[in-house]
């Protein structure tokens, strides 16, 4: 299936087997668009009377959507992660420094070796450590696939000054050896102790990777995303790239874009607001950690993991957590709160249901919302509460769920049903780099509840699940709510921007099929940005 490009100036009728409005209208095959807006949706002849002389987009076969948002993306990281040796697939340590040693032997000498991906729980109870990586012969550090983790060789330790004797700082946790040597692993705001002596990329490195990265999204139909500051690569300023690609007129994704919470008191100074912007760059939430991951245990539990092994790492404290989203919503800047285990998911909702911090421009969000005290589920909604989470790393995360938390707590754990059925706000991503980027992955889980091998059978709790069309809503008019904008934001009812993509296979019908759909065809603005 191919479709030109369509010419400026004139009304543009699209034509498919059928259009997925996510408005109240749902059984539409044609969409007229004028000055890259929604004008109609109906039927190919009603619309074709109602336009002069229209250009036609015949999408023969196809079953068209809203474009999709990603709710939850490390923009810039993920660019440059692209261009890093991937060890998504290393089945072993040694196997992840192999690679490692490979893709060093190819770079640029001097340059830190930069990876990301490495996952422990494909490792059979092997640890990663400085030792395996020290016969590269230049600093190398590499992100584990949840980003709460980074290992780095010899090198790296020596070029931040960490030793026996280094104390962990607040917040993160320098890994050692039974002699109190560090082994080269660092959790949480530890890693920052060496990635603060990595040079960042120029603007314009930058915005080159964010262009290449643009293609990507759009051939899988993604036409906006939350961008969140980096955890490590937080310079040049994400605000600064992406205005640099607007003034060049190569910015075709819609973005909000994040504020890191270090640089809070220069938004508040420089008068952000969340809400801010335009049609293409809006200010959103300030973002702040209350704690870890599941995968690295340090997601903040009420109550010990099954192995005994603590509750994991609150990375902020409740006072300190008050105070800054009371000076953020006195400022008009509304709070995204990165809370993973049940202890840090009950402050955050604590804190961001207060009345008296209400931002009226956007709501307040918290982001993953893992595992949350069934109890608690109801809370977001009655708050107005943004619940945005990552569906896809169910995929990923439902046996270790099972065994660190045990069955009790993960009853609570991306209760997608729940939240849908209580009215919660969903905004649905894919938390990329972390996890692959493809929206496909996360409509499949989110409605089927199992990873791609089909297990486990029935679905993990598949009371969770949530029917497609909900699981559609959850990238298109959830993203939407959370960014600060009311209907038709988010559809395809007139008034909405003309940004959709077309699937070769409706998205919707088989749950089964969501991972075989292939997008064929993507429009922004009325623009054709990718077709195949």
């Amino acid at each position: 299936m191919t479709a030109a490009a369509p010419e400026h100036g004139r009304d543009l009728l699209v034509l498919a087997d059928r259009i997925h409005t996510c408005d109240t209208t749902d059984a539409a095959t044609a969409l007229l668009i004028r000055d890259g807006r929604v004008v109609a949706v109906g039927a190919p002849d009603a619309l074709r009377a109602a336009a002069d002389r229209p250009r036609t987009l015949d999408l023969p076969g196809a079953t068209i959507t809203p474009g999709l948002t990603d709710a939850h993306a490390h923009l810039t990281e993920w660019a440059f992660a692209r261009r890093e040796v991937d060890l998504a697939d290393a089945r072993s340590p040694a196997a992840a420094a192999a690679l490692v040693q490979r893709h060093a032997e190819g770079s640029a000498a001097g340059a830190w070796v930069r990876g990301r991906g490495w996952n422990p729980h494909r490792w059979d109870g092997a640890a990663p450590h400085r030792v395996l990586l020290d016969a590269i012969d230049r600093p190398a550090a590499l992100q584990s696939h949840d980003m709460h983790a980074l290992w780095v060789n010899g090198a790296a330790l020596a070029l931040a000054g960490i030793d026996r004797n280094t104390p962990d700082p607040e917040g993160g946790t320098i890994v050692r050896s039974p002699d109190g040597e560090p082994t080269g692993v660092l959790l949480e705001w530890a890693s920052r102790l060496v990635t603060q002596h990595i040079a960042p990329p120029s603007l314009a490195a930058a915005a080159a990777a964010v262009r290449d990265a643009q293609a990507e999204l759009h051939s899988l139909g993604i036409t906006g995303i939350h961008s969140f500051p980096g955890i490590h690569l937080t310079k040049p300023d994400p605000l600064a790239v992406l205005r640099h690609l607007q003034e060049r007129d190569e910015l075709r994704l819609r973005i909000v874009q994040l504020i890191a919470l270090d640089q809070l008191d220069a938004a508040i100074t420089a008068g952000l607001r969340s809400g801010d912007g335009d049609d293409w760059i809006r200010i959103g939430a300030v973002k702040m950690f209350l704690d870890g991951a599941l995968g690295s245990r340090t997601a903040w539990m009420r109550e010990p993991y099954e192995d005994g092994s603590g509750c994991g790492i609150r990375t902020m404290d409740p006072a300190e957590f008050r105070a800054c989203v009371q000076r953020a919503a006195a400022h008009g800047i509304a709070c995204a709160v990165h809370a993973i285990g049940d202890a840090a998911v009950s402050l955050a909702l604590d804190v961001l249901a207060d009345p008296a911090v209400k931002v009226a421009a956007v709501p307040h969000r918290i982001e993953h919302l893992q595992c949350c005290p069934v109890e608690r589920l109801a809370d977001a909604a009655w708050a107005g509460i943004v619940c945005s989470m990552q569906p896809s790393h169910l995929m990923t995360d439902w046996s270790a769920a099972d065994d660190h938390w045990g069955e009790q707590r993960a009853r609570g754990t991306y209760a997608f049903g729940s939240l849908h059925r209580l009215g919660t706000i969903l905004a649905f991503g894919s938390d990329v780099p972390v996890e692959p980027v493809d929206p496909r992955r996360g409509l499949f889980a989110a409605v089927t509840r199992q990873d791609l091998t089909g297990a486990p059978e029935g679905g993990w709790f598949p009371d969770e699940r949530i029917d497609a069309l909900g699981a559609l809503h959850g990238f298109t008019t959830g993203p939407a709510r959370a960014a600060g904008l009311h209907a038709p934001a988010g559809s395809l009812a007139p008034g909405a921007a003309a940004d959709f993509a077309a699937w070769d296979r409706d998205p919707c019908e088989n749950p089964e099929t969501i991972m075989q759909a292939r997008c064929v065809t993507t429009v922004v603005a009325g623009e054709v940005v990718h077709a195949c």
